[in-house]
C-alpha cells in the first residue's frame, strides 16, 4: 500500500505514524537514525510492506497490471489500494476522510524536524495538493500515476494501470476489502507480539 493505507493501519502514536511514513526514505537499520518509536514505525512500515507484498490477493491484483506495468506491478498496485481504500472510506474508518487527513498532516507537520531530505522536498506539496484526500477521485489516481512516471528516472507508463483498474474494478475493489481485514490483523498481531 502507499501513504494512506500504510497511515491506517498505523496505531495511534505520533512517533510511529511518523516512522511509518518516513520509512521508504530510510535506508539500513533504522536504529542509525531514530530512536525509540520513530525507528519502530520504520521497522512496522517494512512490516506493512513484507506482508503485502506475499499477500496471495494482492499477487492476483499485480498479475493484471503485468501486461502494461512489468515490474512496476507491485508499485502500482499499492497506489491503486490507496484509491480503493479512499474512495470507500466510510467502509473501512469512523472519520470523515477530510477531517482525517487534515489532521495526519498537522501530525505529520509537528514533527517536521525528523523528516529525511526527500520528505522535506515532497510535503508541502503532499499538504498543499491535499495527495492523501484526493486519492479517492479518479483523477487523483490517474494524477499519482503520471506522478511516478515523471518521478522514475527509466521511461514507464504507470498512468495507463488506471484504465487496467476501470476495467477490473469489482475485482480489485473485492480484493483490497478482503486484503485489509487480513492486514488489520496483521497489525494487531504486530503489536500484541
Amino acid at each position: 500500500m502507499n501513504f494512506l493505507g500504510h497511515i491506517f493501519l498505523s496505531p495511534d502514536n505520533d512517533e510511529i505514524l511518523l516512522g511509518n511514513f518516513i520509512a521508504d526514505s530510510v535506508k539500513g537499520n533504522p536504529d542509525k537514525f531514530y530512536s525509540g518509536n520513530i525507528a519502530e514505525g520504520i521497522r512496522f512500515h517494512r512490516a506493512i510492506d513484507h506482508f503485502t507484498d506475499n499477500h496471495p490477493l494482492v499477487k492476483q491484483g499485480v498479475q493484471r497490471f503485468r501486461a502494461t506495468q512489468g515490474r512496476f506491478s507491485p508499485v502500482v498496485i499499492d497506489v491503486v489500494y490507496d484509491h480503493v481504500l479512499a474512495a470507500n472510506w466510510d467502509q473501512f474508518h469512523e472519520s470523515e476522510l477530510g477531517s482525517f487527513t487534515q489532521s495526519i498532516y498537522h501530525r505529520l507537520e509537528s514533527q517536521s524536524e525528523h523528516f529525511p531530505i526527500y520528505v522535506q522536498r515532497f510535503f508541502p506539496y503532499m499538504k498543499e495538493q491535499n495527495w492523501l484526500y484526493n486519492y479517492r477521485f479518479d483523477w487523483g489516481l490517474l494524477k499519482s500515476l503520471q506522478g511516478l512516471d515523471r518521478r522514475t528516472i527509466i521511461e514507464t507508463e504507470m498512468h495507463l494501470a488506471s484504465e487496467v483498474y476501470a476495467k477490473n474494478q469489482a475485482e480489485f475493489d473485492s480484493e483490497f476489502s478482503e486484503f485489509i481485514e487480513d492486514a488489520k490483523k496483521m497489525v494487531a498481531s504486530y503489536f500484541s507480539g
